[in-house]
């Protein structure tokens, strides 16, 4: 409200002014800051002129939109998902008849390419996305491509999602291409250029061995870590660390296990190499979680030392928590729990080893300038939440995968993509769950299939061309009723023209008689004065 005051009064002039100077037959806003100033300058000029200068607003945001946008005193409003259209009835009090729900306006190019592609998922559309790979000369026409972008200056987690993208595409025995939109970021496009795709599997490999061994060690620690909290227990007699209340040594076992349970997998506990205190990357037999070093766990005298015990209250401990065991019954639920996720990460692990590994290759591209033509032949597009791209995606029938988005002016856009049923949202900070995603939908050709059709029913190539007819017909509608309303005010100017040339001509012709009258009255007058005289 404040905002929309002050651009009333310090720009509606300035506004004005410029458009009685252009003077054009139609004003169009694409921008919230320009809706309700050019609204109100466009309302003034009438009442000077007479003229009606019809205004529409073309909202560009998708999913979710500033109050600003929606001026209700313009002539339309043109949205592009329903979610927008109930925002410009709630906060702009738009009513229905003057707000057209018609899709996002992308460039010509898409709607051209839509038309060439047809069917995505049929064999004129798979010819047609295996000749654009041709035309773009691709290093691959066969294989899975998946068209990752960060924006036009190649910023966000690229280079980590890419490293997950195709550790697990070969994981997986997934053929693939992988085209990394750099942007102007050349950095990027040298590193990714320049990447040893062999080290980033070995690492990979070494990172995953080591966070299998840390979640045995846990398990296992856990175990010990449920007897010790037992209250009034022998080993916290014996000298073991108290517990709290809840049931766990603070800056423990216990939260290290929650913090990792807390993530999305297990295996995401941790994602890179962790430097030890002298810089050099840890061994697999020895994980650094949070400052705190996780060493190998044994029964033995010298465990006890690890917790900080001396080796003689450890054995105290563990005698006397052996003595306890045999009189009463103990909850193992916590880790029969632990048991099936390992088994299930084992079965999982056989699964992967036994396909063949797929062969991947990354293709780095610097400013890209042929998008519709590269969104043709990918298969699948990770990207961030922005409106444009998303818009562009679904003209073509590209299932898209979100990464991130700008709280608030893009959060409606993630929605737009779910609930639209084409694409889902996994957070880059997670990029092996992207990663996760993109194969599982790769390796699933129905669901593809699925993505594709959906994002197609929720695209709209045209939507440039219909908010361009639509504005052209309103704007030649008004051209036609200001020339009608000129030429009656024409018509009522010479009217009253006339009237008043012939309110003169009467006054004038008045004035003549009384002067003769008058001059005729003043001979008379003279001639009776002489007749007199003789």
């Amino acid at each position: 409200m404040m905002a929309d005051v002050h651009l009333r009064v310090m720009c509606e002039r300035a506004t004005r002014k410029r458009l009685l100077n252009y003077d054009p037959d139609v004003v169009v806003s694409v921008h919230p800051l320009m809706c309700n100033v050019p609204a109100l300058a466009c309302q003034k000029i009438e009442k000077k002129t007479g003229r009606h200068v019809p205004m529409y607003t073309v909202v560009t945001d998708l999913g979710s939109a500033h109050c600003l946008w929606f001026a209700n005193k313009v002539d339309g409003v043109y949205v592009a998902s329903d979610a927008c259209a109930d925002l410009a009835r709630q906060r702009g009090k738009v009513p229905d008849e003057k707000m057209t729900k018609i899709g996002l306006p992308i460039r010509h190019a898409f709607a051209v390419q839509a038309g060439k592609l047809g069917d995505r998922t049929s064999d004129a559309g798979r010819e047609r996305q295996a000749e654009v790979r041709r035309d773009l000369a691709l290093p691959f026409t066969d294989r899975k491509t998946v068209l990752c972008m960060g924006g036009g200056e190649g910023v966000g987690s690229l280079s980590d999602i890419v490293n997950h993208l195709y550790v697990e595409f070969v994981s997986r025995g997934i053929d693939a291409q992988i085209l990394v939109v750099c942007g102007r970021n050349e950095r990027l496009k040298n590193d990714l250029t320049n990447r040893d795709w062999d080290a980033v599997l070995d690492s990979h490999r070494r990172i995953k061995e080591g966070g299998a061994k840390l979640i045995g060690n846990l398990a296992f620690d856990f175990s010990e870590m449920r007897q010790h909290c037992m209250p009034g227990s022998s080993a916290t007699r014996a000298g073991v660390p108290a517990v709290s209340s809840m049931g766990c040594i603070e800056g423990g076992v216990t939260n290290r296990l929650r913090r990792i349970l807390s993530a999305g997998a297990l295996e995401n506990a941790v994602t890179t190499p962790l430097p030890d205190s002298s810089g050099a990357s840890l061994a697999s037999s020895e994980i650094s979680v949070e400052g705190t070093t996780q060493q190998p766990l044994t029964m033995d005298e010298n465990d006890g030392q690890h917790r900080g015990v001396d080796g003689e209250a450890w054995k105290d401990a563990m005698a006397a928590m052996a003595e306890e065991e045999e009189g009463h019954a103990v909850d193992h639920s916590m880790e029969e729990q632990l048991v099936p996720v390992a088994d299930e990460e084992t079965e999982a692990a056989a699964a992967v080893e036994n396909v063949d590994p797929g062969k991947v290759a990354v293709h780095p591209l610097g400013f890209v300038t042929q998008m519709a033509e590269y969104m043709i032949a990918a298969d699948l597009l990770i990207t961030k939440a922005g409106p444009g791209t998303i818009a562009e995606a679904a003209s073509l029938s590209l299932p898209v995968l979100l990464t991130s988005f700008l709280p608030g002016q893009e959060e409606g856009n993630v929605d737009f993509v779910v609930d639209g049923h084409f694409g889902a949202f996994r957070p880059d900070s997670h990029p092996s769950g992207v990663a996760e995603q993109a194969a599982d939908w790769l390796l699933d050709e129905e669901e593809m299939g699925r993505l594709s059709q959906k994002a197609g029913e929720c695209g709209a190539p045209h939507a440039a061309r219909d908010i361009v007819l639509s504005i052209g017909d309103g704007a030649l509608k008004w051209r036609e009723l200001n020339a009608e309303r000129a030429m009656e005010r024409k018509r009522k100017e010479e009217e009253e023209k006339k009237a008043t040339t012939g309110a003169a001509t009467a006054g004038g012709k008045e004035g003549e008689e009384k002067q003769g009258y008058i001059m005729r009255t003043i001979r008379s007058f003279s001639s009776v004065s002489s007749s007199a005289a003789d």
